[in-house]
Formats: structure tokens, sequence, C-alpha cells
């Protein structure tokens, strides 16, 4: 590398050194951080090239270890990791490929993040608990459909058959 992109390199691995990036978050970082400097967006592209070469900056590794992040820590519907993986600058054929390969079970994910809600909303009026189900499972993503056949299953169940 020359010696006059070191100081991009060294910034972008600073950058890297907290959690994963994009691609687009690190040209976007690198570019607050040349304002008024004599480095060029191609500079940019230079480095960003060589972190991939260096396997430091890899989109499709990004999209497998955000999503299961995110199921994990703080679930959310499908339709939203799309959403966020494009605000991020993900490419949209990367996030398809990822999709097509990888489906969420979005019933199986609805029904464990509202059983433990459930539980809470017990004792409420039903009319009350359906809407703080529904809004609860909207707020995460998950279309109407998912959200009826979640609340309907949960509905069938007995009190003792959810304090397992």
């Amino acid at each position: 590398m020359e010696k006059d992109l070191q100081f991009l390199l060294n910034k972008a691995l600073f950058f890297l050194k907290f959690r994963a990036r994009t691609e687009k978050e690190v040209f976007d970082y690198l570019l607050k951080k040349i304002k008024n400097t004599s480095y060029s967006t191609d500079d940019i592209k230079k480095v960003i090239e060589k972190l991939k070469e260096m396997d430091l900056l890899n989109d499709k590794k990004f999209i497998e270890s955000y999503v299961s992040f995110r199921l994990k820590n703080n679930p959310k519907s499908q339709k939203v990791l799309i959403l966020e993986l494009r605000k991020k600058g993900i490419a949209e054929n990367l996030i398809n490929d990822y999709f097509s390969q990888n489906q969420v079970n979005e019933e199986e994910l609805a029904f464990l993040l509202l059983k433990k809600r459930w539980i809470r909303w017990y004792r409420l009026e039903e009319k009350k608990r359906l809407k703080k189900a529904f809004d609860f499972l909207a707020r995460r993503g998950f279309s109407f459909e998912v959200s009826k056949k979640t609340i309907e299953k949960l509905s069938n169940l007995g009190k003792i058959e959810l304090d397992i």
C-alpha cells in the first residue's frame, strides 16, 4: 500500500476494531475523515479494496453475522432485517442470495417472542390483550397473517401450558 494511504488505512482499521462493518459504512466514515484533506474518493476505494483483500471487509459475512445476532438478541421479522441491511448499504443481490438460502421461520419466531409477553398479559381483558399482542408483533415487522396465527395459537393454549 502506498505510504500516503496509510493514514486512511489506519482510520479504517480503527473503525473496524469495534464491530464488523459494511463497505458503505467504511466508505462513509472515511469520506467524513478526508474532508479538508488531499485524499479523494478513489483513495478510499483503494483502501476498501485493500481491506477486502485482507478479509477485514466482507458484506456476505456481515449479513450472516448481523442476521444471527439480531435473531438472538433483538428478533425482528425478515422484512425488517432486509430493510436494516439495505439501510447499511448492502447490495440487493447479496441480501436476496442470503435470504433465499436462509429463510427466517417467522411463525416460530413470533411465537417465541410473544409467548414471554403473553404470560404477563394473560389476566388482561381479551380485547386489550389482543391489541397489545398485535401491536407488539407489528412493531417487530411481522405481517398481520403471522400475528393472527401466533395469537390464535397462544389463545388456544392454556395458562398451565404457557408456564413451561
